[in-house]
């Protein structure tokens, strides 16, 4: 199996007095999760879209500068993240859209199931 690809795009000009530990932070959770991740820096104005307009094809996932995703939300396959997405949501596309919020009482993959993000044989859940 391909192992899946996310793509960070951050702005190092921003948030100077900032640190960029949340960045590695959430680095190594996709890594850990089996993705093969890679950072890329913008050095001028309107770069991070120009970025994702020209590499978002080749990763899964690609996360622009200035976007916070919430805790317990789902980022579809090939989405291209621009906006922040709020927690408990499904976010598909490109750009990535909130197609669904989720209940924080459900399992997520029974709910990333009900919106086809991911099939149910992949959730554990018994047919």
């Amino acid at each position: 199996m391909d192992d899946k690809k996310l793509l960070f795009i951050v702005n190092p000009r921003a948030g100077k007095t900032k640190s960029l530990a949340p960045l590695f932070d959430a680095a190594a959770i996709y890594s850990e999760a089996g993705y093969l991740v890679s950072v890329r820096k913008t050095t001028h104005r309107g770069e991070a879209t120009e970025l994702a307009e020209s590499l978002g094809p080749e990763f899964d996932v690609v996360v622009c500068p200035g976007v916070t995703i919430g805790e317990n939300s789902i980022i579809g396959a090939g989405a291209v993240v621009t906006r922040s997405i709020p927690p408990n949501s499904v976010a598909v596309g490109n750009p990535a859209r909130v197609i669904k919020a989720l209940d924080p009482s459900v399992p997520r993959a029974i709910e990333a199931a009900s919106v086809g993000v991911i099939s149910r044989g992949e959730t554990g859940e018994r047919a």
